[in-house]
């Protein structure tokens, strides 16, 4: 690839500024008027369009920029594996805000959408599942990580994965993003495919939307499921979250060693690759002027939290 069409770290961030102000503009709207249609209007026109259409526009390989690489059957396995073993971790991370801010007041946490019947539970799969870990694996695992992979493959790892937090915009939804964005990020390196993210996005959000399937069948056949809402409203919020919190701190120590041995092997298959597209010269090339588009997105996201905060406080 030439000097001319090398992507920037400004290109990534210009491009998140863009699907910041389109999620907060059409997103939000659409969402308003049909909760399903607006998330595939989000999904489809607002976060995978837009890398596309850049990466078209400068005439870059796709294929190249986006690790449209082949991944084995073998690798697939161990990725949805390892996304199982992750998930108590991120439910850790949202969990250990959530208690603390639990502290300010009463919280108001939004819920994903739950499916109550067979046909709810598949488009719920399409959208949240499916079409998530598509278009958000090409924006942030496969344009964003790209971008910034001139600045080293571990900075890469880490600014994509804080970047794909806080694109959520939500302060209950923030670490967990995080830290499976570090997973995902790290998989896609060491593979050298988007696939692996796009693999392991899926099974994240299909686990969740199964579980939530799941507990709500469940909650039909379970007696005395009112006395126990009452019971549990009778227990510090606070109290309640720091003791989950708990739990899954020690669940996440064990199913993590696990998953850190299941990389191993990961990266045992694959050798001890060049996972950086650009070398460690050309980290000097990335300038701090590179970085204004985050200020004005860092605005926004500081501004979303406030309102959220703010929130907290009143209901408390």
């Amino acid at each position: 690839m030439t000097e001319q069409k090398r992507l920037k770290v400004l290109d990534a961030n210009i491009l998140y500024l863009i699907g910041a102000i389109l999620f907060w503009t059409i997103g939000v709207y659409f969402q308003s008027k049909d909760l399903q249609s607006g998330l595939i209007i989000t999904q489809y026109i607002i976060i995978l369009l837009p890398p596309i259409i850049y990466i078209m526009a400068k005439r870059l390989n796709v294929r190249k920029i986006l690790k449209l690489n082949k991944i084995s059957f073998k690798h697939i396995f161990l990725i949805i594996c390892i996304t199982i073993l992750v998930y108590p971790a991120a439910i850790f991370g949202n969990a250990l805000l959530i208690t603390i801010i639990s502290f300010l007041g009463n919280l108001n946490i939004p819920q994903l959408p739950m499916a109550t019947n067979r046909s709810e539970y598949l488009v719920l799969i399409f959208i949240i599942s499916i079409s998530a870990g598509i278009c958000e694996e090409i924006f942030f695992r496969g344009f964003i990580l790209s971008c910034y992979e001139r600045m080293g493959k571990k900075k890469a790892v880490v600014f994509s994965a804080i970047l794909f937090g806080f694109f959520h915009f939500n302060i209950y939804n923030l670490l967990g993003p995080i830290i499976l964005g570090l997973v995902f990020g790290y998989l896609v390196l060491e593979t050298g495919s988007i696939f692996a993210g796009m693999v392991g996005h899926i099974v994240n959000n299909g686990f969740a939307v199964t579980l939530g399937y799941i507990l709500n069948l469940a909650a039909d056949f379970i007696p005395g499921t009112d006395a126990a809402g009452e019971m549990a409203a009778d227990i510090s919020v606070s109290f309640a979250m720091l003791a989950s919190t708990i739990l899954f701190g020690i669940i996440s120590i064990i199913t993590l060693s696990i998953a850190y041995q299941l990389m191993k092997i990961i990266k045992r298959d694959k050798g001890e690759p060049d996972l950086a597209i650009y070398g460690e010269d050309d980290e000097a090339d990335v300038k701090k002027y590179e970085f204004i588009p985050l200020i004005f997105t860092g605005i926004l996201f500081i501004i979303v939290i406030a309102i959220q905060i703010r929130e907290i406080i009143s209901l408390g």
